[in-house]
């Protein structure tokens, strides 16, 4: 197997997250990566690619999910902070599912906005 990670990803240091529904520290933080990098290369599962290898992670996540999904999550960021600045120094976390039924949990449409699946 091969086992791609990316180098951004030591970026990606939330303050908090929902387990168990109640706010805790997150757990993906970079010293989680660097455990799970030093395990990968600890044990024979597979082969950890560099950083550098060659993967088209646009095409590869195209493959995947639809582009207005892409879309959305590209400009997400951005869209919470211009909903309120003061969301700059919190976490966006999720908080609603968008439904395309009453029994869907899932759907290829992404949300309209950051609070009301319908709105």
């Amino acid at each position: 197997m091969k086992i791609f990670h990316n180098t951004h990803h030591a970026q990606h240091a939330g303050r908090q997250e929902m387990f168990r529904g109640r706010l805790v520290d997150c757990h993906e933080v970079p010293d989680r990566l660097r455990y799970v990098l030093d395990e990968l290369q600890r044990r024979p599962v597979g082969q950890l690619m560099s950083p550098d290898a060659a993967l088209d992670v646009h095409a590869a996540m195209a493959r995947v999910h639809a582009p207005d999904y892409l879309a959305f999550l590209a400009r997400a960021w951005d869209d919470w902070v211009a909903q309120d600045p003061a969301n700059a120094e919190r976490d966006a976390l999720p908080s609603v599912w968008p439904l395309a039924s009453k029994h869907a949990f899932r759907t290829d449409s992404p949300p309209r906005n950051w609070g009301c699946p319908r709105c």
